[in-house]
Order: C-alpha cells, then structure tokens, then sequence
C-alpha cells in the first residue's frame, strides 16, 4: 500500500430511496460515520446542521427528507467512491444547542429487521444452513449460505428473536452471519483468505496497539454429548492440527502458551450433539474461536475504504508482530479533520 500514490480528497454521497442526497443537503452534513462489527447489523450515522437562518427555521426534522424505513446507500473514499452498505434509518435524533443544533440520522443495514419480535417455534431435520435460508425468506431476504452438513433431527427457538437464535447457531459452529444490501450470508470465518491489502505502521496507519495473551483453555479441547438413541457418549476432540489457519504466524499462541506453562485441556459437555461428525464440528469450531483471540489489536490511520470486517490485511513496520490479521470491525468518518480509519483485528499467533 504505501508504494501507491496515495488518494487525497475524502468524498462521500448519499442517496435516499434510489435518490442523490441534495446539494443543500450535502452542504449541511457535519460528519458522515461508518461502523460494522462481524456479526452485528452495519451501523451509518449523518450528521447535518439543521439552523436555516434565512427563514427562521429548522432544516431536516420534518421528516420529510429523513423518516423511518427509508432506504439510505452510502458511499466513501479518497478521490473514488466505494459502496459501504445499504440500510434503513432507525433513528433521527434532533439536539437544539446555544451555539448550533444537529440532527443525526442513524441506521443499520437489513440485518437488523431480524431482530423484531420474540419466537417460539422447532425445526426438524433440518440442517443450519437450511434453518438460515428459511429465516432469510421470512424476511424478504435472499441467502448464501455454506452447507454446514449436519442435519438436525430437532431444534427449538425458545423466546428468542432471529437474530440472537441465528448468532447462536452460527457462534456453535463457529460461522459468521452479515448481511449485504437485501441479502443474507452465513459462512465460516475467513481467516485462511489472503491478504486483500497491506497497511504499513508509520505510514499507512498513525498506531497500531496489540496484545499477545495465554490461552487458559489449554492445547487441545474436548467436546462431549450424549446419544440417547444409542445410549452413549458422543465425544471429539480438538487441537494443533485442526487450526483454521498459521495466519503467517511463527507460533501460536497455544503452542506459545504450552511451551511456557505446560501442557492442559479442556472440556465442554455440549448441551446437544447430533453424532460424531456434529461433536467434531463444534470441537474445531470452539478451538479456533480460542486460538484466534490469541492477538488482539487495533489501529488507526488514513482513510481506506477497503478495510473492511471479515477480510484479513497484512500489517507490516511492527516486528515480530508483523503478518497477517483479520479484521473483526471499522469505524469509517468522514469529518473537518478527512477521512479517517480505525479498525480492530485478531490473529492466532506471532
């Protein structure tokens, strides 16, 4: 990346409802902010100036030109504009100040409609994967889902809304559940993907924080359930070898972890398993989301528009720590001060 030219006017647009936000309009907007988070609903917030002194009046409150449930596109970049997201607004919150008063206008991408509502409601022989098409229909969304295999001869939705009962599916088996404009992925975690771009510390980004931490669960996990058709244990077992991805890592921070205390497991009696094959999922799915928590970090810098939540970047310009990453979330504004990026990312070792 600092090879490049680097990009030097930040711009953004708006369109509301298939519409370009108005020159006035634009002219008013104080900030513009971006922020996602893997499996949570993407999040824009505008920020306009509502005084019109020319008339005696307020500017954007009549929720007219800003009302719920309206469609909001946002665009970003340097010199050239990158889709961000398709959302909806959810919120309008007007502030009367001495010196000046705004309005802010928040909303989150379809991903959020899953929260309406509690249900109560069973799936049967259904795999995950088929369970998230479905959910994605009920609400007017398309699905891209991988096929997690496992076919589930009972499942229950207990009080919960779509969203927290598909975060649950997806948190088991260790997939990551976005939505993108009026369609809905669920697919693992990609940290084995390459690179999508390289931010050098000290030129690309202004600091870089990171944390290297033990894993207190040990070397290796177990996972153990009970058959009661066949009346025995169904059990699997996790370790070194069943690691999603070396992130270009030396070590990992478990191989570092038992290197420096010793050897230890875990174990985990699930509360359901289906079979062995279900048992082995869920044990490499609970390994990795341990291991990858091994290095913690976040950084801060120009703005990119390609640094995104769900891809992996390589960091370089810090050491030991340098590789790859994958990033969890960004923060996108756009503001008197430019363009700026922050972003958090985690890596399974050093």
């Amino acid at each position: 990346m600092s090879s490049e030219i680097y990009p030097t006017v930040p711009t953004f647009k708006v369109e509301i409802d298939g519409s370009e936000l108005s020159a006035e309009s634009i002219a008013a907007v104080e900030s513009v902010r971006f922020e996602e988070e893997i499996n949570m609903a993407s999040m824009f917030v505008l920020r306009l100036l509502t005084s019109d002194f020319e008339k005696g009046t307020w500017k954007f409150i009549d929720l007219k030109t800003f009302s719920l449930g309206r469609e909001i596109k946002l665009y970003m970049g340097m010199d050239s504009l990158e889709l961000m997201m398709v959302g909806e607004i959810t919120s309008i919150e007007p502030s009367f100040g001495v010196e000046s008063s705004t309005v802010e206008v928040r909303g989150y991408d379809r991903l959020h409609r899953l929260r309406f509502g509690k249900r109560r409601r069973t799936f049967s022989d259904m795999k995950d994967s088929d369970i998230t098409s479905s959910i994605a229909s009920d609400w007017g969304l398309s699905a891209e889902v991988k096929d997690t295999g496992v076919k589930l001869p009972y499942l229950y939705q207990n009080n919960q809304s779509d969203l927290e009962f598909l975060l649950d599916r997806a948190k088991r088996i260790r997939y990551e559940l976005h939505v993108d404009d009026k369609k809905l992925f669920f697919k693992p975690a990609q940290e084995n993907e390459p690179a999508s771009l390289t931010l050098e510390n000290r030129v690309d980004i202004y600091e870089f924080n990171v944390k290297l931490s033990t894993r207190y669960q040990g070397d290796e996990i177990k996972v153990q359930g009970w058959d009661y058709v066949k009346k025995d244990i169904i059990s699997a077992t996790a370790k070194s070898g069943n690691k999603v991805s070396q992130m270009s890592s030396k070590e990992t921070g478990s191989d570092m972890t038992k290197s420096a205390f010793g050897a230890s497991s875990s174990t985990v009696v699930d509360e359901y398993l289906v079979d062995a094959s279900d048992a082995e999922k869920v044990a490499v799915a609970r390994y990795n989301a341990h291991l990858v928590e091994s290095v913690t970090g976040e950084g801060r810098g120009a703005g990119y528009s390609s640094v995104r939540a769900g891809k992996t970047v390589k960091i370089t310009g810090v050491g030991r720590f340098e590789g790859i990453y994958y990033v969890t979330s960004t923060t996108h504004t756009i503001d008197t001060t430019g363009y700026n990026t922050s972003f958090k990312v985690r890596r399974v070792g050093v």
